[in-house]
């Protein structure tokens, strides 16, 4: 582990692994924190870390996108980097490759909510299968709706909140309105030049019709859905999306 500090005082936590191109991974929430544990990436160094008032880094603000995109410059390397977002964090991978052109050479986008979030009929369906849920932690009940597999989802939603701390949504709340409030954020797409690919799960309660507009808006993109995969495709397919992921890097 190594944590980092801010030019503003805010300790990140970080972790450094794997030896190779450099990776930095961009978790999603917000609020929330680092829940890339399992995702491998052989033959790639990967950069973890905690959002400012997140999971173990230290909880202050400011909570603002900028701020945001000045954390995640601090805590990647030096030199041009593969940046992967999920969820969350590929909103923010997204502001950060229109303000950084130079500093990418791939971006990746897993389970984005593309530009105007999760569909309408979203939290019914949620509501749908929280009501089948035998749990009696509301969180982690909530966290394994992103699994397709019914069967494994609480497992897994455990799993990933190992170690599990408590969300932020001071955080969360102020990052979203602050995302809300750019405008016209398809035109600032049309500018992110870097080579782009989209990974979704067909079975994700957020379709990957969510992305269309931001797919139609990046220039330099490509897609990729993997069938019976929800909101974690590294987590229920990790062959399929480890795949997806170096064809990708290997062909531009």
């Amino acid at each position: 582990m190594h944590p980092l500090l801010t030019d503003d005082g805010c300790r990140l936590w970080t972790e450094v692994t794997g030896d190779g191109p450099p990776v930095v991974l961009v978790h999603g929430g917000p609020g929330w924190w680092d829940v890339f544990q399992d995702l491998e990436l052989p033959g790639h160094t990967l950069y973890r870390w905690d959002q400012r008032g997140c999971g173990r880094s230290d909880r202050r603000g400011p909570y603002t996108l900028a701020r945001s995109v000045a954390d995640l410059d601090t805590v990647s390397p030096r030199g041009p980097f593969t940046l992967i977002g999920h969820s969350w964090g590929a909103a923010l991978a997204l502001h950060y490759a229109s303000t950084h052109p130079d500093r990418l050479t791939h971006l990746i986008l897993v389970s984005s909510t593309g530009l105007d979030g999760p569909p309408p009929d979203y939290r019914q369906r949620v509501a749908e299968i929280l009501a089948t849920i035998p749990s009696d932690d509301p969180w982690i009940a909530r966290i394994s709706t992103g699994f397709a597999d019914r069967a494994t989802a609480l497992d897994h939603a455990r799993h990933l909140n190992t170690p599990r701390f408590e969300p932020n949504q001071e955080c969360a709340d102020a990052l979203l309105a602050d995302l809300r409030a750019v405008p016209d954020r398809a035109a600032a797409c049309a500018q992110i030049a870097v080579p782009t690919l989209l990974i979704h799960g067909a079975a994700d309660l957020r379709p990957p019709a969510v992305t269309d507009i931001l797919f139609k808006a990046l220039p330099n993109a490509e897609r990729v859905v993997l069938d019976n995969v929800g909101h974690y495709p590294w987590i229920e397919d990790p062959a399929g999306f480890q795949r997806a992921v170096r064809a990708f890097l290997t062909s531009c």
